[in-house]
């Protein structure tokens, strides 16, 4: 691993172009996800001082499924959708893991929007510790704003529902996330700064908007409460009391304490990391014994508050941080670009993550779901 405030001169290889295009052979690409310490500023996470070792039980992955009428393999979807590496978690071991495209056990990658799931596990930490006490709290409570996007937002609002109600876009409209991106990537703007000067587009509560820079505002109140860089909450508050057994890092914009980590993504830990948070989820957030999450986090995670939320044919739907695909029976995903992911089965006891480099297709459950304003009635508010 490299110094953690060091930020290495970009060569041609990482120029900022290459930041906003994300262009390249699939080669290129894993090599970019897979060394994002090289791109931007980083903090370390560290190995906890009692590594939690999963057994390992592996056996081979026999799966068949039906797809436009052909019968595949597993191994026909992961070569069809570049999948880099899978390991499965049941019953508490590791039944299966796969690597590929040139990654191994050691590899940190780029986990994208799915660090939205490790930002809400750590505001769970928090409400479980009393260091917040309650969702309802308004965001400025904790967070300075000088637009007034943010500043009549609950808690509750901006983690469980999205609905923040800002003048902000994933996809379609301006400011978006390419101009966010522009700005912190290549312009070195402060995310918090850009978060909290966001004006309003709705009231709070009126619709869902999934936005990266919600899960931000929740990073930069989580900062508040345990006064405390993000990089090291995450280290004392979720990856030292369940155990990781790896390192990891988590981009900034500035190097050192200057920096503030993206609350919304580019946490980059190893794949059985990643898979390790599952299993605390699977555990009903327990571990070792000791209550880590609220009783009833778990179960409100994957579980939708109010009709705007609810999955549908084609459309995901989400809870605190974690979508919810159609015809779920207790399972939820941890989601990020370009096919980066938790899988969690609650039911079964099951966590599978997965590394995905994509090439020419993109799994359905990415195509589809970044859902834009969906409404709310005024009753479901």
């Amino acid at each position: 691993m490299t110094d953690p405030t060091a930020h290495p001169a970009l060569s041609d290889e990482y120029e900022r172009g290459n930041l906003r295009g994300l262009a390249g052979s699939v080669e290129e690409r894993v090599h970019l996800f897979s060394h994002w310490d090289k791109v931007l500023h980083q903090r370390q996470l560290h190995v906890a001082a009692q590594p939690h070792r999963f057994d390992r039980r592996l056996r081979p992955l026999d799966v068949e499924y039906k797809s436009a009428g052909a019968t595949r393999t597993i191994d026909d979807d992961f070569d069809r959708y570049d999948v880099a590496g899978l390991p499965v978690i049941a019953d508490g071991a590791v039944v299966h893991e796969t690597y590929r495209l040139g990654i191994g056990p050691e590899t940190r990658w780029h986990l994208w929007s799915a660090s939205k799931s490790f930002t809400g596990t750590v505001l769970g930490r928090a409400l479980q510790e009393g260091v917040i006490d309650s969702l309802d709290h308004p965001v400025n409570r904790f967070v300075k704003v000088s637009g007034d996007g943010y500043g009549k937002a609950t808690l509750r609002q901006v983690m469980m529902m999205m609905s923040s109600g800002v003048n902000f876009s994933h996809f379609e409209g301006f400011p978006d996330r390419r101009e966010m991106y522009r700005q912190i990537w290549t312009g070195d703007r402060d995310l918090d700064d850009f978060a909290g000067e966001l004006g309003r587009r709705v009231p709070p509560g009126t619709d869902f908007n999934y936005l990266a820079t919600d899960t931000h505002i929740l990073s930069i109140a989580l900062r508040a409460a345990y006064d405390q860089p993000l990089h090291q909450i995450m280290q004392e508050q979720l990856w030292d009391p369940i155990g990781m057994a790896g390192d990891a890092f988590w981009s900034q914009h500035r190097s050192g304490d200057e920096g503030h980590a993206f609350g919304h993504a580019c946490l980059c830990p190893r794949l059985l990391e990643f898979a390790h948070l599952g299993q605390l989820y699977i555990q009903d957030g327990v571990w070792d014994g000791r209550r880590l999450l609220p009783e009833g986090f778990v179960a409100a995670s994957g579980t939708p508050r109010q009709p705007s939320h609810e999955p549908s044919e084609g459309e995901r739907g989400y809870g605190y941080q974690w979508w919810i695909p159609w015809r779920s029976n207790g399972e939820s995903m941890a989601s990020g670009a370009f096919g980066q992911m938790i899988w969690l089965d609650i039911n079964r006891g099951v966590s599978i993550a997965r590394f995905q480099r994509p090439g020419r297709r993109r799994h359905p459950e990415y195509t589809r779901g970044h859902r834009g304003h969906a409404r709310c009635d005024a009753s479901d508010r």
